[in-house]
């Protein structure tokens, strides 16, 4: 409620007059439940919840029908965050995996109705590795895994599914080049799709079961490509850029032995543009700058019409979330308002993304944290040294730990005898690593401390946070939040509006009472914009 995160389940009854047409299905305010899948006939679902503890994430199933119709069946109850991805015809076994963090997780195989688990987790010798399962194998004899136990980099394995423990062999050895961004098959198992992480770009790729042969796709212009459902030879997608804003498309796959012929995509979902013209948005250009240890950071940049290197504007660096996470040229609704208002933007992949393999992900855990903040402020300085901007006239900003970027390179930036940056927008980031992690929800606590340290390290965590150096932050800042916010308390931004404000920084808070972890609902997204823009302005911008 109010972007708490404790998402229940409801049913629908599609011809019952409202309000009786949604009905509670599991319900509990306090506890957070996740969809898994459906089982194979539609007759029940398999979900996650925390209502034991808000750390352990157990597995259930939830039937329509049957003996156990309308009640919970817990099939696997123990500690720590784990999820399911597919279960046998019979409902006797199922794939599942513990989470620990981005760069160690087990998968397993469930006996539903003993509760035994078989490890099937692979591994580099005395390390560990990111295993997550797609799904079953056509004869479901076999298990279909990503892993990035081999080169760092997540690629598509199968794996015999016995009681010796995993036999691996690699899959689709066309694409080893790139890290695998997701996979999936349709019911029948005739049709694995995969999608790659080519520099941020998602790109689509078909074979056929169990051949593995590829089967050939519709032309997919450019951009983010999100696997939807397959069902026989129907396959559907999402395509989302600059200029396509998350949408649907549907084709058929021709079936094996038939010729390919010409396939095309039919658009199965539409966007609201209100006569704005998407065509006339702005590409971004994919580049690439040097940090302070020679480190290579690729960033996607985006100039507004008429603007052009050498011709300094006002810049915006936009950090992205996780800090597990990346930024692609997908479709950015405030993206496109700050080129319109005739600001550039900048959108760096800092060590510690994803999509880039292993190792730069794990770039910036525990004690290396600070050197992502670096890579932030060398973004800055690029756009300067490069004549796309100037000192004074880029802003920092980001959400989550996003926003811990744009509160943590006015401090980094705030210690050079010649600063560049000339304004932060912080939106429900962490500025005390302390009282975040101490006030953060049960169900996070213990995979942020892995990323980010542990509470016993209170003078490391000191060490990396904002709020501990605020006397180096000279710049104005704008900072969001929601009231309700599980992950990143609000507490933060008061503390940093606080500590500003004492220190005489011109400082703009805005706290939504009726949202989370981010801004979700459109008046509030709309007025947060404005806000940000009119701060822009009379910041940088001017």
């Amino acid at each position: 409620m109010g972007g708490n995160e404790n998402t229940n389940f409801f049913s629908v009854d599609p011809h019952a007059a409202a309000p009786d047409s949604v009905k509670p299905l599991i319900e509990n305010a306090k506890v957070q439940y996740h969809f898994m899948f459906w089982l194979r006939d539609s007759s029940g679902f398999v979900y996650t919840g925390n209502q034991d503890s808000p750390s352990d994430f157990q597995i259930f199933r939830y039937d329509f029908a049957g003996p156990n119709a309308g009640k919970p069946t817990r099939l696997l109850a123990k500690e720590g965050s784990w999820e399911a991805s597919d279960i046998t015809p019979d409902g006797k076994r199922l794939l599942v995996a513990q989470f620990r963090s981005a760069s160690d997780s087990s998968i397993y195989e469930l006996d539903a109705a003993t509760g035994v688990l078989t490890e099937y987790t692979v591994r580099p010798q005395n390390g560990t590795a990111s295993n997550s399962w797609v799904g079953y194998g056509p004869d479901f004899r076999s298990g279909y895994l990503s892993s990035d136990h081999v080169g760092g980099r997540r690629q598509l394995f199968s794996t015999t599914l016995s009681p010796a423990g995993p036999q691996v062999s690699p899959l689709l050895r066309d694409v080893v080049d790139y890290e695998l961004d997701e996979a999936g098959m349709n019911p029948e198992k005739t049709l694995l799709g995969i999608v790659t992480n080519e520099g941020g770009f998602g790109v689509p790729h078909l074979y056929r079961l169990p051949s593995h042969e590829a089967a050939p796709l519709p032309p997919i212009e450019r951009g983010v490509v999100g696997l939807g459902q397959m069902q026989g030879n129907r396959v559907l997608y999402s395509l989302s850029n600059a200029r396509v804003p998350g949408l649907a498309f549907a084709f058929e796959a021709p079936p094996q032995g038939k010729k390919a012929g010409d396939i095309s995509a039919t658009q199965i979902t539409f966007a609201d543009t209100q006569g704005i013209d998407l065509s006339r948005f702005p590409l971004p250009e994919l580049v690439e700058y040097t940090s302070f240890d020679g480190l290579k950071v690729p960033a996607f940049l985006y100039l507004p019409p008429g603007a052009a290197k050498g011709a300094p504007i006002p810049f915006v660096i936009r950090f992205h979330g996780g800090p597990e996470g990346q930024s692609r040229p997908a479709f950015e609704r405030e993206a496109q308002y700050l080129l319109t208002r005739g600001y550039g933007l900048m959108l760096p992949n800092v060590r510690g993304s994803t999509g880039y393999g292993r190792d730069y992900l794990t770039m910036d855990d525990y004690k290396k944290r600070w050197d992502s903040v670096k890579d932030g402020v060398e973004a800055a300085r690029w756009l300067v040294q490069q004549g796309y901007s100037q000192a004074g006239r880029v802003a920092v900003w980001g959400g989550s730990y996003g926003g811990f970027m744009a509160a943590a390179t006015p401090v980094e930036d705030g210690r050079s005898d010649k600063p560049v940056l000339g304004a932060s927008v912080d939106i429900v980031g962490i500025v005390n690593f302390r009282t975040f992690l101490e006030q953060t929800a049960g169900y996070r606590r213990k995979l942020r401390e892995v990323e980010y340290g542990p509470l016993a390290d209170g003078e490391f965590l000191d060490s990396i946070s904002p709020l501990k150096h605020i006397e180096t932050i000279r710049i104005p800042m704008l900072i969001g939040h929601g009231l309700n916010d599980p992950r990143v308390p609000v507490g933060e931004a008061l503390q940093l509006n606080l500590a500003l404000r004492k220190r005489g920084i011109p400082t703009d808070l805005l706290v939504f009472p009726d949202e989370g972890h981010g801004f979700v609902k459109l008046e509030n997204r709309l007025l947060f914009s404005k806000t940000m823009v009119e701060f822009l302005d009379r910041t940088i911008g001017k």
